[in-house]
């Protein structure tokens, strides 16, 4: 149940992968839904509705989570060793972090609901923002448990070691921890390796490069390729891409056809059985973590590094070594260019242009203020909270 929350259609199963790419300009929003259009004109309202059920689907999937890390311990049962047990209080940890880094960068400092509900309980339900800082440190504390509890596994599906330092890593670079995310990151990728051919991450599920992938099938399937498709594709044509990412690849990038064709070549496009997989974590995001905190770090042969690791993903693209100037900030811009075109249509593109501090260069149409870096407290919840919850500036 707790994994069953990621795949909801209000969370990864669609609008957390889409949403992003069109609050960025990676997807134009070319359907009809006016809670998309509203994320394409950076004008969202506080009862927007893909807000307000993102919002309910994420604290839904953390209140799972809390009741197995507060239950589990209590099970007495010979045929759930500790060993097994604190796999599972593990994976309940990597999850609940997972959920709240999706609220804190698209929220900022959100409440932080560590008990398990299962009736109303205003003390338990109604609870003020903590800060970012308490947020991340919330994150960085179950990550580190859950490590310490998880055995390393090849399991794409559920969550282990590799997959919570991944996660981590991820987490230390949004907060410019470089250091700690070269680490992790270098570790998280042990035992992985890129494929051959970028698009082999979709047309094949759970391939070596993939660290955690939500996995679907023909009866517990998603609604990614519906949205993304046109009607001659059996799709509604609710957002393709967009121009600007069509111009940012080279004639030569292989991942430019991820903008040109309408169909099989899209990540998700599986529209007779509506089982794409939808990847969270995969070693060339881990790469390029490794690749933009040595940048960022700039010490010693930080540069060159670099350099190296950024030459591995553009090969597998086509495209060749990297031959600009090797300073930290053409280095810098690469990098970001990079993570653009690699993560394309994986929901990281308008968190990258906010962290990076390019949405104000970027977003100029409408003109980008920084109130609109973060979502509104959906309208439901501040009325509900009486009052606790405090709204973000601007809205």
């Amino acid at each position: 149940g707790a994994y069953d929350g990621l795949q909801s259609a209000n969370y990864f199963g669609t609008r957390m992968v889409i949403l992003p790419d069109i609050h960025g300009g990676n997807l134009n929003h070319t359907g009809t839904f006016p809670s998309f259009a509203q994320f394409a004109n950076r004008a969202i309202l506080t009862d927007n509705a893909e807000v307000t059920n993102m919002w309910a689907q994420i604290y839904q999937g953390i209140n799972r989570a809390n009741q197995i890390i507060a239950q589990v311990p209590n099970i007495n049962d010979p045929l759930l060793p500790q060993t097994q047990k604190d796999q599972v209080i593990g994976e309940a940890l990597f999850l609940r972090a997972f959920n709240y880094f999706t609220l804190v960068r698209y929220w900022g400092g959100v409440p932080l609901k560590l008990d398990g509900t299962d009736v109303y309980d205003p003390a338990k339900v109604i609870l003020p923002r903590s800060t970012e800082s308490q947020v991340y440190g919330q994150i960085e504390s179950d990550l580190t448990t859950a490590i310490s509890l998880m055995p390393v596994s090849t399991s794409k599906a559920r969550a282990h070691q590799r997959s919570a330092q991944a996660l981590l890593a991820r987490a230390y670079l949004y907060q410019q921890k470089y250091p700690e995310a070269i680490a992790m990151a270098t570790t998280a990728s042990t035992g992985y390796s890129l494929n051959s051919a970028f698009l082999d991450n979709w047309v094949t599920r759970n391939t070596s490069e993939a660290i955690f992938e939500l996995n679907f099938n023909s009866v517990d399937n998603n609604t990614m390729n519906f949205f993304l498709l046109p009607s001659s594709a059996g799709g509604r044509n609710e957002a393709r891409p967009s121009t600007g990412l069509a111009n940012a690849y080279s004639a030569t990038d292989t991942r430019r056809i991820l903008t040109t064709s309408t169909n099989s070549a899209l990540r998700y496009y599986r529209a007779a059985t509506d089982d794409d997989n939808v990847i969270l974590l995969r070693l060339a995001e881990m790469i390029l973590i490794r690749a933009e905190a040595m940048v960022e770090r700039n010490t010693g042969t930080d540069l060159a590094d670099a350099t190296v690791l950024v030459n591995q993903i553009r090969n597998r693209a086509g495209i060749g070594n990297y031959t600009g100037l090797t300073t930290q900030v053409a280095l810098r811009n690469e990098i970001f260019l990079q993570r653009r075109l690699e993560l394309a249509l994986e929901g990281h593109y308008f968190f990258d242009l906010v962290r990076t501090g390019r949405a104000a260069i970027v977003l100029t149409s409408p003109a980008w203020n920084p109130n609109m870096a973060l979502l509104p407290i959906p309208l439901r919840e501040m009325n509900a909270s009486g009052g606790t919850l405090t709204q973000n500036p601007g809205y």
